[in-house]
């Protein structure tokens, strides 16, 4: 049940795979359930993906951007996937292990709304009521990346007394792009490279990918990765990630941070030290837990960084590729 007086938004949010898997992308428009005002619009593409992969990316996407609006708002997300409908609201299992990642992250979300004082309900739509969604993630599956955030007209708002009556508000700075980066722990057997290959281009895929090799050793691994997803090697020890050290390697937090202002989708091999700088310094977590976390020789970590520079973790040790 809604509290009087609490902010109430819709999320309307929808994704697809041309071949399932294939090229996929998610689109999520978030509106003020009141005024029926459009506040974001999100499309992101996924690479190569499933269809469901892809619909639990937006929903995940679109909880998270109902969460920057209004932490405390009752959410009503609306989505023609009956499948994560009934799945997120308990009903069905999920036994995909990607699913259930993605579901956990969605979950997660919606526990932060919850502890703001908000809440967040499922409703299936039929397609034809999911439009606007489903043209984003169309954009999205043309390779597109959208982030528009509409502002509201302030309430009551006054202009200031010395204002000039005509005067031409200054433009918003442009959001910067986003950047989707996939970590590669180096270490693993040579013979381990094609499966990381190909585990990686199911992430990303493209000529504008760019693979960056911490070191001398990480080459190999480097090009295994270039050659399946069509990317380009990057020369350059920034993240070579000293495996010494208490604590975050300094190159590598410098790096993370020049691919955080120019985005784009980025492959790196570093070390363990190398891939827990970026984590820590994304969940920031307290140098003396530095090295808590778990992470395998050939694992993946995936971070995303949108142009508003909000940061997640949206996977870490992932090792089902080396199997």
């Amino acid at each position: 049940m809604t509290a009087a007086g609490r902010r109430r938004l819709v999320v309307e949010t929808d994704g697809g795979s041309r071949g399932n898997p294939g090229v996929a992308g998610y689109g999520v428009v978030v509106r003020d359930a009141g005024t029926g005002r459009l506040l974001v619009e999100l499309a992101q593409p996924l690479g190569l993906a499933s269809n469901n992969v892809a619909e639990y990316s937006g929903l995940v996407a679109g909880l998270e951007a109902a969460l920057e609006v209004a932490p405390d708002a009752d959410v009503e997300v609306r989505m023609d996937s009956k499948l994560v409908v009934e799945q997120m609201s308990g009903r069905w299992k999920i036994k995909h292990e990607d699913m259930r990642r993605l579901a956990l992250l969605a979950r997660d979300v919606c526990s932060r709304i919850a502890r703001a004082g908000g809440s967040v309900d499922f409703r299936w739509v039929p397609r034809e009521q999911n439009a606007d969604a489903d043209a984003l993630s169309n954009e999205a599956m043309d390779g597109h990346t959208v982030r528009r955030v509409h502002a509201e007209p302030a309430p009551d708002a006054e202009p200031a007394p010395d204002a000039e009556p005509h005067a031409e508000p200054a433009p918003a700075p442009e959001p910067r792009r986003p950047l989707r980066l996939v970590l590669v722990q180096r270490g693993a057997d040579p013979s381990a490279h094609e499966r990381v290959g190909r585990a990686v281009a199911r992430l990303v895929s493209g000529p504008s990918v760019r693979v960056a090799a911490g070191g001398p050793e990480d080459r190999p691994a480097a090009a295994a990765i270039a050659e399946r997803t069509g990317g380009a090697v990057e020369e350059g020890d920034a993240w070579a990630g000293a495996r010494e050290g208490p604590g975050p390697d300094e190159r590598v937090r410098a790096a993370y941070g020049r691919l955080v202002s120019q985005g784009g989708d980025v492959v790196v091999v570093t070390s363990r030290r190398g891939v827990l700088t970026v984590v820590t310094e994304v969940l920031a977590v307290p140098a003396e837990r530095f090295w808590v976390l778990a992470t395998a020789p050939g694992s993946l970590t995936g971070v995303e960084v949108w142009g508003d520079g909000t940061a997640t973790v949206a996977f870490t040790n992932r090792t089902d590729h080396l199997a």
